[in-house]
């Protein structure tokens, strides 16, 4: 299926308070021909209903509604428009309570072109169908499955045979050198200008990686983070501090995460995410006490 050829194009909504988030859906499903349309809230999304899109995109977690809830009240309201749902975590429960809410199903966030388009290409056809029952046309064709061209293995072509080789004598082995034990150093932390000026001499503190709240880098130092752990730092500090908000336990502080064997101090920073990079968790404290005199 080519969505390209499909005219009117399916349009698709995508619901999600992440600036970033939105932008990636757009900047993979538009270039295929979708038409995207944009809501940074659940209860946006409901007031932008109208025209009606042909497939929601919706994360899960959201302040204010959740993804689960915009999904049960279209449900409710008998809109015959497929519902995916995006969460950082997709567990038994999740897809369970995704069924219940009516969602065709979960894609796990972040996710390549590679996995998106494939995940969604099953509600497209759903979409199609919903789109031909509301206007009183017959339902979207199947496409035809591809056929596989049956491969051509070549005849090899005959080995020429071997030239046997004169034996040589073999050689006398070689003696290492001595092992030399390279001179023990501390090297003292190169100097840094940036927003996370000073962070890099705290003691126990390898590296930092400062995102602003559209997941852009704005500052780092020390091992590079994959590009993708912008939105996982941003969905696990948001959902902290939802969970802290509905619990009234106050402002959430920072969360202590063990990655690939590392130790890794996410906290709010100002209006984004700061991911610090510790030798253990023995550092969190002062790590801490620099972001907070940060904000002093």
């Amino acid at each position: 299926m080519n969505p390209a050829d499909i005219n009117p194009p399916i349009t698709v909504l995508v619901v999600d308070d992440s600036v970033s988030v939105r932008k990636a859906l757009e900047r993979i499903l538009a270039p295929q021909g979708y038409l995207i349309r944009m809501a940074d809230s659940a209860e946006s999304a409901l007031e932008s209903l109208e025209p009606l899109p042909d497939l929601v995109l919706a994360d899960i977690l959201m302040p204010g509604m959740s993804g689960l809830e915009l999904t049960r009240i279209m449900s409710d309201r008998g809109l015959n428009v497929p519902v995916m749902l995006m969460s950082g975590i997709v567990d038994e429960v999740t897809q369970r309570d995704a069924q219940t809410a009516g969602a065709r199903g979960v894609l796990r966030k972040p996710f390549t072109p590679a996995e998106l388009l494939p995940a969604i290409e099953p509600q497209v056809l759903a979409a199609l169908d919903a789109r031909a029952q509301r206007d009183g046309a017959a339902p979207a064709a199947t496409p035809p499955t591809p056929v596989t061209p049956t491969p051509v293995t070549p005849t090899p072509a005959a080995a020429a045979p071997a030239t046997p080789l004169a034996a040589q004598p073999a050689p006398a082995p070689v003696q290492p050198a001595p092992f030399q034990p390279a001179p023990t150093f501390t090297p003292a932390p190169p100097a840094h200008s940036g927003p996370l000026a000073g962070l890099n001499a705290v003691p126990g503190v390898l590296g930092a990686t400062l995102y602003d709240a559209d997941g852009e880098r704005q500052d780092q130092f020390g091992p590079d983070l994959p590009e993708s752990f912008a939105m996982y730092a941003r969905f696990m500090v948001t959902a902290a501090a939802t969970a802290s908000h509905h619990l009234n336990r106050g402002d959430l502080g920072s969360i202590l995460l063990s990655y690939a064997g590392q130790t890794l101090l996410l906290s709010p920073h100002r209006d984004g995410q700061l991911v610090t990079l510790l030798a253990s968790s023995d550092a969190a404290p002062a790590a801490q006490r620099w972001q907070a005199a940060q904000h002093n």
